[in-house]
């Protein structure tokens, strides 16, 4: 792990220098991320935003993240159109930075949510967007995180 030579910047969740996570995405006639490309010193935030917005760059709505314990990993499937679509699988502690970020960063529920309680965030293209989630349970019974991706018009 490299050694950080500057304290932690309050209020940013990703590194000002620009995001260290390059996610590899390839196929046909589906998108698939094939490699998160997170490197050993990342920032929880920088690979938590990374993942949302590989999800976003290929066309996503919903990205479903399900624990595996027996495999020791944590599948992701993106909602492109109707079909959820395989990725690479995340490791626990990949999980971990994603679980941990979003309570922090997603908009409350719609039932209680008004437009001033939104937490907009930006894509490097200056695509706004906000997000929402909710543990679901599958067909099998196992319980899934859901994470709901909602672009807007509004660019920054």
């Amino acid at each position: 792990m490299s050694e950080q030579t500057t304290g932690p910047v309050q209020q940013l969740l990703r590194p000002e220098e620009g995001s260290k996570c390059q996610p590899l995405v390839a196929g046909y006639p589906y998108p698939r991320v094939i490699d998160w490309g997170m490197p050993e010193d990342v920032n929880a935030g920088d690979f938590t935003f990374s993942v949302l917005e590989a999800a976003l760059e290929v066309g996503a709505s919903e990205i479903q993240l399900t624990p595996l314990p027996e495999y020791g990993e944590v599948s992701v499937h993106f909602r492109i159109g109707s079909e959820f679509i395989g990725q690479k699988p995340l490791t626990q502690i990949q999980f971990g930075f994603i679980a941990i970020l979003l309570a922090h960063i997603a908009t409350l529920s719609p039932y209680s949510a008004s437009r001033d309680s939104i937490r907009y965030f930006y894509t490097s293209d200056h695509r706004q967007y906000y997000l929402r989630f909710s543990k679901i349970r599958l067909g099998d019974h196992t319980t899934a995180i859901l994470i709901r991706l909602f672009p807007t018009e509004e660019a920054g």
